[in-house]
């Protein structure tokens, strides 16, 4: 899939961010948002899901992943971009 990659902040922090691009078709999306999720959980371990607490390793927010080290980002890519 294609990925759009950026950079943000949450409390001043830098996160890199990968934004999924998806093609749009009954139900994929929630299936797909979800797969990803999982996964990183697995890799990554888990994440605040109702508040942004400052300093997490991951979020997934917004339509997009946010990560704080550019290496979980690419290991991101590696699996999930094409």
């Amino acid at each position: 899939m294609e990925l759009i990659q950026g950079e943000g902040r949450i409390y001043g922090a830098r996160y890199y961010t990968a934004e999924p691009v998806w093609s749009w078709a009954p139900g994929w999306y929630n299936q797909y948002w979800n797969d990803i999720v999982t996964w990183c959980v697995e890799e990554y371990g888990p994440t605040p899901t109702d508040v942004v607490t400052p300093g997490a390793k991951w979020y997934a927010n917004n339509a997009k992943f946010w990560f704080r080290e550019k290496n979980d980002l690419a290991y991101f890519i590696l699996r999930w971009g094409k």
